[in-house]
């Protein structure tokens, strides 16, 4: 059989399609599937990168951020004791009691972990006076004209008025029939929802004072149980006369404890009469942080200045004797300057307060907002800034406040422990302010 030359171009050039075919189908394919597979690799490999890079640049952050958080949830502990020790809070309610110049004992119940009781309030209906009617017959007298008018007013308008009405009542009924099914599904639900809800406890112990003496003692007794750094709940008292001189009061208390992630629980329970153990806390009524303040007038404000190796932030600002459940320190933790600001403001008899950091202020619409109302302590607004050494020559932290005060008092600056060398405490100034 002979093959025209037309048929032998022909069948070459279906052999190239058949080897074209198979070439694209069992090896370009595969090839480009293989790169696609390498590049979609490459692309993941990228972003992990991309992404443990940016983790490890934000260590230094996080744990700044850490810093901040342990500290702002161990000022917010602080009134808490860190553990139900009886003997503790024998020795400390047994001072308040002699130093109140009253004898008398402590009793404890069994220490429970349950949740808060909350205190149920009822409402009564006082009777009304006598007079109540007189004065209800007469504003009824003088509104009867204005309720005339305003009838004759209406009746125009009533046939039209009750058209509507009638269409309208029909609607509202049968919204208000699908309303009552859907909140009565809502309620069952919620209920269920909050029986399966586990509760928050805390420990507590409920202790009660039976004390006799005068009756000033009694009142600077309760007097300092309210100003004690600790928590503790004054839920009820009944005092009695026993001679003219000679009061007789029982006080229910409740104390609870809280947790810490701090060290102070091992502080806490270290027991020798003659010292005192536990949490100093430098933010706390006329403290200066352990050492010897430099003004006869009381602290308003404490700062402390920290190094960058501490296991407090590097900057905390607040004002002292403050309850931080109810207001805000301002913090800061970065191995170098840290801008910071306080602004002292009057109207007239009222005195105002605000201050920031890089991060943090208070109040949290710090721009918008005149500050907070305080009361200056003594004559003078004071506030102290509790400082250090540098640890070392990558020792860098330190905090550079600007200070506005705006009020007609002198507000004292009193710098302690900083580094004679190589300072952290930085003070710009504006108003009436001195800096020791």
């Amino acid at each position: 059989m002979r093959i025209s030359n037309r048929e032998k171009i022909m069948l070459c050039i279906l052999g190239i399609i058949i080897l074209g075919f198979l070439y694209y189908q069992f090896v370009y394919s595969f090839e480009v599937r293989l790169i696609e597979a390498k590049a979609k690799q490459e692309s993941e490999l990228k972003q992990k990168y991309e992404t443990s890079k940016a983790t490890i640049e934000s260590i230094d952050d996080k744990r700044g951020e850490i810093k901040i958080l342990k500290a702002k949830i161990g000022d917010e502990s602080v009134p808490f004791y860190p553990v139900i020790s009886e003997e503790h809070i024998i020795l400390e309610l047994d001072k308040m009691i002699k130093d109140s110049g009253l004898d008398g004992g402590i009793s404890f119940e069994p220490v429970v972990s349950d949740e808060v009781e909350n205190s149920k309030k009822e409402q009564v209906n006082l009777p009304e006076s006598s007079l109540q009617g007189i004065v209800d017959k007469y504003n009824s007298a003088t509104k009867d004209n204005e309720k005339t008018q305003q009838e004759n007013n209406k009746a125009s308008n009533s046939s039209t008025a009750s058209s509507k009405s009638s269409s309208n009542s029909n609607e509202k009924n049968n919204t208000n029939s699908t309303n009552k099914s859907n909140t009565n599904n809502s309620e069952k639900s919620n209920s269920t929802n909050n029986k399966d809800k586990k509760k928050n406890t805390v420990q507590y112990v409920k202790s009660e004072l039976k004390v006799e003496g005068s009756y000033e003692g009694i009142d600077k007794l309760i007097s300092q149980i309210d100003r004690s750094d600790k928590k503790i709940v004054v839920n009820s008292i009944k005092i009695s006369e026993d001679t003219l001189d000679n009061i007789k009061a029982s006080i229910k208390l409740e104390i609870y404890s809280i947790p810490k992630i701090t060290d102070e629980l091992e502080g806490y329970l270290k027991w020798d009469i003659s010292d005192t153990y536990g949490k100093n806390v430098p933010f706390s009524k006329g403290s200066a942080g352990g050492v010897t303040n430099l003004s006869e007038d009381t602290d308003d404000f404490m700062s402390t200045v920290k190094s960058i190796t501490s296991d407090l932030p590097t900057v905390i600002m607040g004002k002292v004797d403050d309850d931080p459940l109810k207001t805000g320190y301002v913090y800061a933790n970065n191995n170098g300057e840290e801008n910071a600001e306080i602004i002292l403001t009057q109207d007239g008899e009222k005195y105002y307060y605000k201050y920031r950091t890089s991060k943090w202020a208070f109040p949290a619409n710090y721009d918008g907002e005149e500050g907070v109302e305080f009361t200056p302590k003594s004559g003078n607004i004071v506030l102290n800034i509790l400082s250090e050494t540098r640890a070392d020559s990558d020792d860098k932290s330190g905090i550079k406040l600007k200070i506005i005060n705006k009020t007609d008092k002198l507000l004292k600056v009193n710098i302690t422990g900083d580094d004679p060398d190589n300072p952290r405490v930085k003070i710009d100034g504006d108003g009436n302010i001195s800096v020791n």
